[in-house]
């Protein structure tokens, strides 16, 4: 009957074939039947326009550009794991599944990004393969090294998620307050009131070397100088302004903050780092105690080597001697004690600082005394005067700007720009021929850094620069006194600011087969850096130097030294500590 071949044609209409070739081939057999009901009802056969509809839907879905018994409809070849489709599939549903599909391009696209993903690092992984035997370093008069591209590389970014609307709390009801009087501050106890436990030390001092008192008389007061501080480092550090014996040392402070090593030298953590100090804002607390504290004082530190034996980590400037005298009263000295590091010392540097373990075994003065002292001496604008004063500041965790460094006040002479000259060589040329002892005596040290400081302050800058007639720890006989270690180290220098220490190691294993036994931190002064690296002994050191296929030269010392060559370009140098070797 009429209603069950409708019956059966929905039926049809709504079965899921198993491919899309079955589909087509359905669609293309209700459009025959649709051509027959056509034509019967034009000869006038009963209508069926449910039966023309589903035929007319049929035609309309059947897409076009493929060969079949019917011209409007052309069966596809049938493809494996092809998506299964509906009799009664749309335009839009065919689009949807054309789309779906990818397209050769496309194809070739996806291949080329996963590519480049396969090029992508890990942070902090190698890209150079140091150790591949197909680049090895014999390739080239230079070795290369990619310190440059030694970096993690950056995040990948994402799109910026758009803020979500958060409540805004109702404000909050105001409470009255009461305007009351600040209490005073209660009284600061005076630095000579500390009960400390100090202990002494001395260095047994030649009759040659002499202590001389520097000239009491000072210059007329200045008027302080205008803060020359860069605007982009808001607030500057204060200038020592509070009292005319404070403005005697403004242009010296200034002159030290202008050389081109002071913002790397003076770099501090942020104030509230953990285990730091900073000194009170001058204020009228620096009168009341029952001795007012100097203007300016004169420092110096001895440090040795330590390290933690949890984490081994080194400490190469744990402080070990506290030495300081008054700048005004050159012949007093405010304090002079061993300081108990506090971790196990690895190296005395006894050849340094004449300090051996059996001097700091019964020490009780630690650092944590040593930094009360110096709250207690110092406000933001006393004024420290010494020598390289960065390293004592680190060695006692002390930020502080208003400092007098003879290191930078006195140029050197033929000698490249920001390089500093030693103490040695700043009180040979500038105090007549004065000679320093050669294992260090910190009191001696803080009070020749002082004399050379008012030599400069009396002459109002206008110095020549310092020769150098000395080398690092040189002595006055020609001869050097050296660290046992230092023929085991090798200095490497021009180091950009992308390397790290594990960097060092790596290109020393890659191409010399030698391991160091310790990279040091890497000291870093404008664009470039520097660090030393100890090996097991001076052989391993020799070995490591001679097995570097690099460049040899002599730098301005006379020293031997190697190129390694950048991937980027340029080059970094490896230089052996001693001349001739």
């Amino acid at each position: 009957s009429s209603s069950s071949a409708v019956s059966s044609e929905s039926e049809s209409e709504g079965e899921i074939v198993e491919d899309r070739a079955g589909a087509y081939a359905s669609l293309a057999k209700l459009a025959d039947e649709a051509k027959q009901h056509l034509a019967a009802s034009s000869s006038g056969a009963t209508g069926r326009p449910n039966d023309v509809a589903v035929s007319n839907a049929a035609v309309a879905a059947a897409p076009s550009g493929f060969s079949s018994n019917n011209p409007f409809l052309a069966v596809p070849p049938a493809t494996p794991n092809a998506p299964h489709a509906a009799t009664s599939t749309t335009p839009a549903k065919a689009a949807e599944a054309a789309a779906a599909t990818p397209q050769p391009q496309q194809q070739q696209q996806s291949e080329k990004k996963k590519k480049k993903r396969k090029k992508s690092l890990t942070p902090g992984e190698n890209v150079f393969d140091l150790g591949s035997p197909s680049n090895p370093p014999g390739n080239a008069t230079t070795a290369v090294v990619d310190f440059k591209s030694l970096v993690a590389p950056p995040p990948p970014k994402t799109a910026a998620k758009e803020p979500i609307a958060t409540p805004v709390p109702p404000p909050a009801k105001k409470s009255k307050t009461t305007n009351t009087k600040s209490t005073p501050t209660p009284g600061v106890p005076s630095f000579r009131d500390l009960q400390l436990p100090t202990t002494s030390f001395s260095l047994p001092t030649p009759a040659a070397v002499t202590t001389a008192t520097p000239s009491t008389a000072t210059p007329t007061p200045r008027p302080p100088s205008p803060q020359h501080e860069p605007a982009h480092l808001p607030p500057p550090p204060p200038l020592p302004t509070a009292t005319p014996q404070h403005r005697l040392w403004t242009k010296a402070v200034i002159s030290t903050r202008s050389h081109p090593n002071h913002s790397n030298s003076y770099s501090f953590p942020p104030s509230t780092t953990p285990g730091w100090i900073s000194p009170r804002p001058h204020g009228p607390w620096c009168a009341s105690t029952s001795t007012s504290i100097p203007a300016a004082i004169a420092i110096d530190c001895e440090m040795c080597e330590t390290r933690d034996p949890l984490t081994q980590t080194l400490n190469p400037k744990a402080l070990c001697r506290l030495s300081i005298v008054n700048a005004d009263r050159p012949s007093e000295i405010l304090i002079d004690t061993l300081v108990k590091p506090e971790w196990p010392v690895s190296n005395h540097r006894t050849w340094v600082n004449g300090i051996g373990s059996q001097d700091l075994e019964h020490v009780q003065f630690t650092l944590q005394h040593a930094q009360q002292f110096m709250m207690a001496l110092c406000s933001d604008q006393t004024v420290i005067v010494g020598h390289a004063v960065h390293n004592d500041l680190k060695a006692l965790r002390m930020i502080h700007h208003c400092v007098v460094d003879t290191a930078m006040l006195f140029a050197h002479a033929g000698e490249e720009e920001g390089s500093t000259p030693s103490l040695k060589n700043v009180a040979y040329g500038v105090l007549k021929g004065r000679e320093m002892p050669e294992v260090h005596d910190s009191v001696n040290d803080a009070r020749v850094s002082l004399e050379c400081a008012l030599f400069w302050r009396e002459r109002d800058g206008v110095v020549e620069p310092v020769e150098k007639v000395f080398s690092r720890n040189a002595g006055s006989r020609g001869y050097k006194s050296v660290d046992p270690n230092e023929t085991a180290t090798l200095l490497v220098h021009r180091l950009p600011r992308t390397t790290e220490v594990a960097h060092i190691e790596e290109m020393f294993l890659a191409f010399t087969f030698v391991k160091p036994k310790l990279v040091k931190e890497i000291a870093f002064s404008g664009t470039h850096g520097k660090c030393y690296v100890e090996f097991a002994s001076a052989d391993h050191a020799n070995l490591a130097y001679d097995t570097l296929l690099g460049e040899e030269r002599e730098d301005k010392t006379g020293k031997k030294q190697k190129r390694v060559g950048l991937k980027g370009g340029g080059y970094v140098c490896v230089r052996k500590m001693r001349k001739g070797k």
